[in-house]
């Protein structure tokens, strides 16, 4: 797949790495021009998220329509630009044209942001917590850090998506752990396997980010040239 193919409104995930730790990020292509493609300014807290750090790796993920396969261009770079009317878009420059196929499957992550609960273990009492994001093949939660989690633990997440009408029941792995300051510690965890409905959920959601960013300030979104 090369950068060309990318069309408009395609889904980009960028992965930037820092040592061991990953953060991911979601985002939509605005156009490609040879090595380089025009993507939506990727935020995070209402802030633009910058990519100008030299210890930070960046991967590129993007699903071929054609074959339904996931492809991956390493080692981009990110810029962000904002012009005199105050658009600002970013873009990514990739060393090579065309993508590598990769076994990473297009597990998109999309933020939910509600109060679930927790069961750890064999451990029927439940505990609040927040459920951070969800993707087909795992979940992030967020509590206080005097909850007993520790990694390798089975846990049951428990949660209501009011907008979606829809409430789960998951079972996964704690994989991963951060602390996120002001006591509140990060959980990854991972599902033993995909799930179709899990699935179409993170799909469904997607398809509802993207028609919310529809109605943001056309200035934020990068639609402009320089």
């Amino acid at each position: 797949m090369l950068v060309s193919d990318i069309t408009q409104g395609k889904a980009v995930q960028i992965v930037a790495a820092r040592g061991v730790r990953t953060m991911e990020f979601s985002t939509n292509a605005i156009e490609a021009d040879g090595l380089v493609l025009k993507i939506e300014p990727i935020y995070l807290d209402n802030k633009l998220v910058g990519f100008d750090n030299e210890s930070i790796i960046l991967s590129m993920y993007v699903v071929s329509d054609e074959d339904n396969r996931v492809y991956v261009y390493t080692g981009v770079k990110i810029r962000s630009y904002k012009v005199s009317d105050g658009t600002v878009y970013q873009t990514v420059e990739c060393r090579n044209a065309e993508g590598r196929i990769t076994n990473r499957r297009g597990a998109h992550r999309v933020w939910i942001g509600v109060t679930g609960s927790l069961m750890v273990g064999d451990n029927r009492h439940e505990r609040p917590v927040t459920i951070k994001d969800i993707s087909a093949t795992g979940i992030a939660f967020t509590c206080d850090d005097m909850t007993d989690v520790t990694m390798g633990m089975p846990i049951t997440l428990s949660f209501t998506d009011e907008e979606n009408h829809k409430s789960f029941r998951l079972m996964a792995t704690v994989v991963r752990s951060d602390n996120s300051g002001y006591k509140r510690m990060i959980y990854g965890c991972k599902f033993k396997e995909e799930s179709n409905i899990i699935s179409q959920y993170v799909n469904e959601k997607q398809r509802q980010n993207l028609k919310a960013t529809r109605t943001i300030d056309p200035k934020r979104r990068g639609y402009a040239t320089r």
